[in-house]
């Protein structure tokens, strides 16, 4: 990290402008549990300090340019601070922003150049063939990026090489692509940050706690913000803060009664009977109990013979609008639930939403697409297609998970599953239904599924007379 990007971070800090800790709802509409307001700086002292790091920052990149834009709004004030910084350091440059008047520019397109540019220009107009280095506080989507653009080619023929920006939150849209990045290879302008993402998580690292105007910043602050880029950030941000640790089963393999079962008192019987064979693995509990006695009940009930991971499914959670996915975490752990698993067919925004919240809630999770019952799969004669439901694996591979739900009783879709998580850089560990009432073989599973595998088994244990006798007989085929 340059010197400038650490005096930046410290002026951040000590300003209150970053803050870290706490959810804040951004633009995106993504739950976010660090933020930076650059609208903070809006006296003489913080506004001349942001010019000099913005001057910093651009002749840092080494780009040469004649002018500074500054975009509507942020970038106006930008602009002229910017200019006072550079000119600080030797460098003496022009600027202008534009009037953001709504389709001004495009009405004016009859109008000479210089007509539009006197009707738009506030600073030193731009002449043809100059190079323009343009100026924002932060890029999000990028459609006021995209905008200027528009507005600069209608008042001449200009060089864009550079957008200066004060922070890159280093994050993926909602297609799993950056927004940066994309804007860069379809425009050929360059963008540069005075810092980035992981430059402030880095710093937080090393020097958590850290006491702001707002608060202080402990080192659980910081974990959570390793959790957000994890989950939303691109692939340099993802692999820079490392990977979870998610392992729920001590064991690589084992079965996972599937506790469908009521009332209450049925449900504790079937653990007493099964906690003290080796090859269990843990209990799923769905709705059915979860509902019927209150989570926190059965999780009580089955922590009087057990200490193996409680698994909730809620059949099929993940299907609602992102915001829920808070709500749901914080009832799943406050009920002291392990793991939770998602079957995130309301699309990427909600799936990474439900994973980073529940991830930040101290829960494990496991992540579905694919089903056993026929007519699931456009394939098959259902409505997801298949393309998208190893999209739902896709997403959630790239976000650190591990932990998968596959059709045990279709061995082809596990396999290809298999392959696609892989190439996400994914160490899968599988968790099959599909045995007994639906045809599937645990032992042709475990084949196909690898090292890690664990057979999750309903009527086949607990219909059992023997309860205890069926899931030895069960694991034994692992």
């Amino acid at each position: 990290m340059d010197k400038h990007q650490s005096e930046f971070i410290n002026f951040l800090l000590k300003s209150g402008a970053l803050r870290v800790g706490g959810d804040y709802s951004l633009k995106s509409k993504r739950i976010s549990p660090w933020f930076i307001n650059v609208g903070d700086f809006n006296d003489g002292e913080s506004t001349a300090a942001l010019g000099r790091f913005y001057a910093d920052s651009i002749m840092s990149s080494g780009e040469q340019f004649d002018l500074l834009y500054g975009i509507p709004e942020k970038g106006n004030a930008l602009a002229v601070a910017t200019a006072i910084g550079l000119m600080q350091r030797g460098k003496n440059v022009p600027w202008f922003f534009t009037r953001k008047i709504a389709k001004e520019y495009g009405e004016a397109t009859n109008l000479s150049p210089a007509e539009r540019i006197k009707a738009l220009v506030v600073g030193r107009a731009p002449k043809n063939g100059q190079t323009i280095a343009q100026l924002d506080d932060v890029f999000t989507a990028g459609d006021a990026k995209y905008q200027a653009r528009e507005v600069l080619k209608s008042l001449g023929d200009f060089n864009l090489p550079l957008l200066a920006i004060a922070v890159d939150r280093q994050e993926v849209g909602i297609d799993g692509r950056s927004a940066i990045e994309e804007y860069e290879q379809k425009t050929g302008t360059r963008v540069v940050s005075i810092v980035n993402a992981l430059d402030v998580y880095h710093f937080l690292r090393e020097n958590a706690p850290v006491t702001t105007p707002t608060g202080e910043i402990t080192k659980e602050d910081v974990e959570r913000m390793r959790t957000y880029l994890r989950v939303y950030g691109t692939q340099i941000a993802r692999t820079a803060v490392g990977s979870l640790e998610q392992r729920i089963i001590a064991r690589d393999k084992s079965v996972i009664p599937a506790c469908d079962v009521s009332p209450l008192e049925v449900f504790e019987e079937l653990v007493r009977q099964t906690a003290d064979v080796e090859g269990i693995g843990g209990y799923k509990v769905g709705f059915e109990l979860g509902l019927g006695y209150g989570l926190g009940r059965v999780v009580e009930a089955a922590r009087k013979h057990t200490t193996k991971p409680i698994i909730y499914d809620h059949q099929k959670a993940g299907t609602d609008i992102p915001d829920t996915g808070k709500n749901f975490a914080e009832v799943c752990k406050k009920a002291g639930v392990d793991a939770v698993i998602f079957f995130p067919q309301s699309g990427p925004e909600t799936e990474r939403a439900w994973i980073y919240h529940a991830l930040d809630r101290g829960l494990k999770v496991i992540v579905g697409g694919r089903m056993t019952h026929p007519a699931y799969a456009v394939s098959e004669g259902g409505f997801i297609t298949d393309e998208g439901a190893l999209e739902m694996y896709r997403i959630a591979a790239r976000a650190g998970i591990d932990n998968f739900v596959v059709p045990g009783n279709k061995p082809d879709v596990i396999r290809q599953i298999k392959e696609v998580v892989e190439a996400e850089g994914a160490h899968p560990v599988f968790y099959a239904p599909g045995f007994i009432a639906q045809g599937g073989s645990i032992s042709d599973a475990a084949k196909v599924a690898g090292d890690r595998f664990h057979g999750i088994v309903g009527r086949g244990i607990y219909q059992a007379q023997d309860k205890k006798a069926a899931a030895i007989e069960h694991t034994s085929q692992l």
